[in-house]
C-alpha cells in the first residue's frame, strides 16, 4: 500500500516537473544576471591595466568605459540574439528568449512545434530593444550619482547662468536618484516574487513590455542555430565563429585574469619568496674574524672553548673585548689597564670597552 502511495506521489511530481521543463527557475535567471554584472567590471579592470602601458591609445576608452562597453555588448548581443534567440549570458546557461504566444500549447505535435518555433523568433524591434539600453542607463546613472554625490564646494565659485543651471540639474538628480532606484528595486523584487510563485512568465518589467519571456533552449533550438551557421559563407562565418567562441573564451579568460590577479597580489607565494630573498640579501653579513697576532700575549697555538687565553684556566666572570675574544675579568682587566690593547690581536682596547658576558 505504501509503495502505491509513493508511486502515485512520484508520478504527480514527475508530471508537475515535466510540464515546466522549458521554464527556467529563478535561480538560473539570477545566475545569468550575476554573470552579466561581472562582465563590465572585468572589462574595465583589463582596460585599466592595459591603459597603464598604452595610455595614448586606451586612456580615452577607460574614461568612456560605459559607452565603449555598451558598443561592444551591442555587437555581441546582436549576434547571439540573431543566431540563438538569447543574450550572451543566457546562451551560456542554455536559455533563450522568445516572442511569447497568447496561448501556451498543452500538448506537442510536429505541426505545433514547427509553428511555434517560427513564432518564437524575435522581431528586430525586440532584438534591439532588449540589448543594452536598460543596463547602460542603470550603470551610467549610478556612476553619475557617485560622481555628483560628493563634495559640492566647487559649485559655490561658479557665477555663470549656465553653471548655475547645471548645478540645479545635478542637485535635482542627486535628490531623485535614490528614490527612483528604490522604486526600481521594489518593482524588480515584486516581479521576482511573482515569477517564483508562477504568477507571471516575466521576471523583468521591460521583458513584459516587449512581450519576451525566457525559456530553456531545447535540442531543436540548438540544431536550428547550428544549421543556420552552416549555411553562411566563409567570410560571414569568421566573425560569427569569433563571437560564438566567446562562450568558451569567457571562463578561460576569467580564470586567467583571477590567476594573474592572485599571482601578483601580496598573498602570492612568488612575491613572498622574492621578499624573503631580498631580506636575506640585504642582511648585513657578520664581520670577519680577527686572527691572532704573531706577537700576542697568548702562548697557546689554539684558543680553547671555555678557557682563558691569558691564564689557560677555566673562565671566571667572563668578559668580552671588542675584538670578539673572551677572557676572565681579572686577567683581562689587568692586561688592558697596563697595555691598552687586546691580548690576542693586539688591537687598541680601552678598559671602558670591556663587556661582561652572562653565561
Amino acid at each position: 500500500m505504501y509503495s502505491i502511495i509513493y508511486l502515485t506521489f512520484f508520478d504527480m511530481d514527475y508530471q508537475l516537473q515535466s510540464s515546466y521543463t522549458e521554464r527556467p527557475s529563478l535561480f538560473e535567471l539570477f545566475a545569468q544576471d550575476e554573470l552579466t554584472d561581472l562582465l563590465q567590471p572585468a572589462v574595465k579592470y583589463v582596460l585599466s591595466i592595459l591603459a597603464t602601458r598604452y595610455p595614448r591609445y586606451l586612456l580615452r576608452l577607460v574614461n568612456k568605459h560605459e559607452e565603449f562597453y555598451a558598443l561592444i555588448m551591442l555587437i555581441v548581443e546582436s549576434h547571439y540574439l540573431r543566431t540563438q534567440n538569447a543574450s550572451f549570458t543566457e546562451s551560456f546557461y542554455g536559455l533563450k528568449r522568445r516572442n511569447r504566444p497568447a496561448f501556451e500549447p498543452t500538448h506537442s505535435s510536429p505541426y505545433l512545434d514547427k509553428h511555434h518555433q517560427a513564432f518564437d523568433k524575435l522581431t528586430k524591434g525586440q532584438i534591439y530593444g532588449s540589448l543594452v539600453g536598460v543596463p547602460y542607463l542603470r550603470t551610467k546613472s549610478k556612476e553619475l550619482y557617485d560622481i555628483w554625490g560628493g563634495n559640492t564646494s566647487g559649485e559655490l565659485f561658479r557665477d555663470s547662468e549656465h553653471s548655475q543651471q547645471e548645478s540645479t540639474y545635478k542637485r535635482t538628480f542627486k535628490k531623485v536618484y535614490p528614490y527612483a532606484n528604490l522604486a526600481l528595486e521594489s518593482i524588480l523584487l515584486s516581479y521576482n516574487l511573482r515569477y517564483m510563485f508562477n504568477s507571471t512568465p516575466f521576471y523583468r518589467p521591460w521583458l513584459q513590455w516587449m512581450n519576451i519571456d525566457i525559456r530553456r533552449a531545447t535540442l531543436a533550438d540548438l540544431m536550428q542555430a547550428s544549421k543556420s551557421s552552416n549555411n553562411k559563407s566563409l567570410l560571414r562565418k569568421i566573425p560569427s565563429y569569433l563571437l560564438s567562441s566567446l562562450k568558451t573564451a569567457l571562463p578561460v579568460t576569467l580564470f586567467i585574469l583571477k590567476f594573474l590577479q592572485w599571482w601578483y597580489s601580496s598573498q602570492s607565494p612568488r612575491l613572498q619568496h622574492e621578499e624573503a630573498k631580498k631580506a636575506n640579501d640585504s642582511r648585513t653579513p657578520p664581520p670577519a674574524k680577527l686572527t691572532k697576532h704573531p706577537e700576542s700575549a697568548v702562548k697557546d697555538a689554539h684558543i680553547r672553548y671555555g678557557i682563558d687565553p691569558l691564564t689557560g684556566e677555566p673562565l671566571e666572570n667572563a668578559t668580552l673585548t671588542p675584538t670578539g675574544y673572551v677572557y676572565s675579568f681579572k686577567s683581562l682587566f689587568d692586561y688592558v689597564e697596563k697595555h691598552n690593547r687586546c691580548p690576542v690581536t693586539l688591537k687598541p682596547v680601552k678598559v671602558t670597552q670591556l663587556r661582561k658576558v652572562l653565561l
